[in-house]
């Protein structure tokens, strides 16, 4: 079953905007039309499940969210009583969000014990590609073999989805996250799975802020067709291979 996480603009009322330098990477560009969370297929076993949600939980995919989306703009500092009220709950939940948004890179706790959004740097950015490439292909080359006739024409549609979005970045960006979910949580390993889906919200900020190149547009078309192909096929190297693509390895 599939969990879609709406976005949530969480911005503290008295937020203050720290000057930081984001080297050449585009601006963050909220739009309220495209979901900044892709859906969160959750593994048990050999069976998806709506996962149990906890108030820190909720917190942190609103706080998550509103980061990857540049709702919270890099530097912006994050005060946990004004969000809490906000969001209508306690500080405690909103202090362990923060507490695994900082172990994902997307808030850093300064030495005056102020919170901010982490800024993003190009390296910081490409290094979430990459990552995302790697355990992708790994996701890709697991799930290939077991998908259902129904999953396998599932995997196709978000792939089309993804080739109808390549040109737009938030689109894309989005797209593809929800492909590598798809398929992580079909690849029969609870762990890879757990550790795409909590990096989900960095992976997400990374890819809408990259630019890119016409030839890694290219790169990424020609990824996606090979991926249909090798899924068609059950080509669990041809899928690995197309998956890297996508994200930019070649």
């Amino acid at each position: 079953m599939s969990v879609i996480l709406d976005e949530v603009r969480v911005r503290p009322r008295s937020a203050l905007k720290v000057p930081h330098p984001v080297e050449d990477l585009a601006p963050a560009d909220p739009s309220p039309e495209i979901p900044a969370t892709p859906r969160q297929e959750i593994y048990d076993g050999s069976e998806l499940r709506r996962e149990r949600r906890f108030l820190g939980d909720d917190a942190f995919s609103e706080i998550g969210s509103a980061i990857a989306s540049g709702s919270l703009e890099d530097g912006e500092l994050l005060r946990d009583r004004e969000l809490a009220e906000q969001m209508g709950i306690s500080r405690t939940p909103v202090r362990e969000a923060i507490l695994q948004l900082q172990q994902i890179g997307l808030v850093e706790i300064l030495p005056s014990r102020r919170t901010r959004v982490t800024p993003l740097t190009r390296q910081i950015a490409e290094d979430c590609r990459r990552w995302a490439g790697y355990c992708g292909g790994i996701a890709a080359r697991q799930a290939v073999a077991s998908l259902s006739t129904t999953d396998a024409a599932t995997a196709v549609s978000r792939i089309d989805a993804l080739l109808e979005a390549i040109g737009s970045p938030a689109e894309a960006a989005t797209a593809a996250l929800e492909l590598l979910l798809f398929l992580s949580a079909r690849a029969g390993s609870p762990i890879l799975h757990a550790e795409i889906t909590e990096r989900q919200f960095s992976l997400l900020r990374a890819l809408r802020r990259l630019s890119y190149s016409s030839h890694e547009v290219d790169d990424a078309r020609t990824g996606s067709r090979d991926l249909a192909s090798a899924i068609a096929r059950r080509d669990g190297d041809g899928a690995e291979s197309a998956m890297r693509r996508i994200f930019g390895i070649r």
